[in-house]
């Protein structure tokens, strides 16, 4: 199981979240991030070559 790691702006802190609770969106300019939500806090990653090919995404 792939843990992506995400900051929480709110905590101050690094959480990391497994893959399966991770959503895979595309920004309106073509960028693609990473959403999840952990606590009620909701969480936003811009997302590199290397993380979309561990989350098994084509860029």
């Amino acid at each position: 199981m792939v843990n992506l790691k995400f900051f929480n702006v709110k905590t101050k802190e690094s959480v990391e979240v497994p893959d399966d609770q991770v959503t895979v969106v595309t920004t309106k300019n073509g960028r693609k991030a990473a959403k999840a939500e952990v606590n009620g806090m909701k969480l936003f990653k811009f997302l590199g070559k290397e993380d979309l090919q561990r989350l098994g995404q084509t860029t």
